[in-house]
């Protein structure tokens, strides 16, 4: 999904924007994972 995501940001987005936004993505999925408590096992 992420990478279909990617794909269409390509189109109308330059290289640089697009890395920020991954790394920003990946940042918010970490936190995310982290922080609810129905992923501690």
């Amino acid at each position: 999904m992420v990478n279909t995501i990617l794909k269409e940001a390509d189109l109308f987005c330059p290289n640089a924007v697009r890395i920020n936004f991954t790394i920003y993505l990946n940042k918010k999925l970490v936190l995310a994972f982290i922080f609810n408590p129905s992923n501690r096992y």
